[in-house]
């Protein structure tokens, strides 16, 4: 995977994502609207939201000078002896009918565009975002697509996808791991979308492991596989690939639901689909922000290595 370097030009990225909330005793079959569950979701999209928009930034900062009573500008931002560019997000957010946290949107008024439809079928609200963002204009130089319970808080989390959609030619997109911490266990996480059956996922890839290498800039070689669950509830394009799926004809159906479809089948249709191998699986991940895998901790059997 080629080097390439940072410019100094404000990176432009446009993001959307789906958001549907409505408590029933039954629950809605998307958006986790069982009754009792309107606080914890709150939480999950508050921070979602708020991991978003700290991923925007300037090249130099402010500091507060209480001594002499001004404000002084920063250097600007490294990392790995590389310049940081400045980050200018686009945020937009879909709706169906009055199916939403109010109260958590309301915070980031000014912060995001609220996007009201009105869907009959709220499972199709994905597929909406997803339409929108590759349809806009003028395009932007990443296009971020995930779920509103994703909480992205590496702050490089832009910077990586740019350096791989880079390095590899605009002809692979780079998933993370989902995970979330297991209670109990002092910091062990559950890697929540791991292997899919091997009948079911060769028939959209052929996995791999150790199939692409690249030198990050603070010189860690990170090693990736064409992963057997390409899933993680979001996808990040960069321009070519947008460009070439607004000549497509976009799925909206074909793996899982339109969730699943929306978030997976929209670049694995296109793309080779990669993740970070699992020695590297820090590099890229992202927490899931409303824990529901739990229970396969207490339902499934421990395997042990080499069985």
């Amino acid at each position: 995977m080629a080097e390439t370097s940072t410019t100094s030009a404000p990176l432009r990225v446009r993001v959307a994502l789906p958001h549907h909330f409505r408590e029933s005793q039954e629950g809605t079959g998307y958006g986790s609207g069982r009754s009792g569950a309107r606080f914890s979701r709150c939480l999950a999209l508050a921070r979602c939201l708020e991991a978003l928009v700290q991923l925007e930034r300037s090249r130099s900062d402010q500091v507060l000078n209480i001594g002499d009573r001004c404000l002084e500008p920063t250097e600007p931002l490294q990392q790995g002896g590389h310049p940081l560019p400045a980050i200018h997000l686009d945020i937009h957010l879909f709706t169906s009918g009055e199916n939403a946290l109010d109260e958590v949107l309301d915070l980031f008024q000014g912060r995001l565009h609220r996007h009201r439809l009105e869907l009959e079928d709220p499972r199709q609200l994905p597929l909406a975002a997803r339409d929108f963002l590759i349809a806009a204009t003028p395009n932007a130089d990443l296009s971020l697509y995930l779920e509103d319970d994703l909480v992205l808080s590496d702050p490089l989390f832009l910077d990586k996808q740019l350096w791989f959609l880079r390095g590899s030619g605009g002809k692979v997109v780079l998933m993370p791991h989902r995970h979330e911490l297991i209670p109990g266990t002092q910091g062990q996480r559950l890697l929540v979308d791991g292997p899919l059956r091997d009948g079911l996922i060769r028939r959209f890839t052929q996995p791999q492991m150790d199939a692409g290498r690249g030198r990050f800039w603070d010189g860690q070689e990170i090693r990736f596989d064409r992963t057997a669950n390409p899933h993680s509830g979001m996808f990040c394009l960069d321009q070519r690939q947008v460009t070439h799926l607004r000549g497509q004809q976009l799925p909206r159906e074909g793996f899982v639901g339109p969730l699943e479809t929306a978030a997976t089948l929209t670049a694995l249709a296109h793309f080779m689909v990669m993740k970070p191998s699992y020695a590297h699986r820090n590099f890229l991940w992202v927490e899931h922000g409303h824990p529901s895998f739990g229970h396969y901790g207490r339902t499934l059997p421990q395997r042990t290595e080499g069985t």
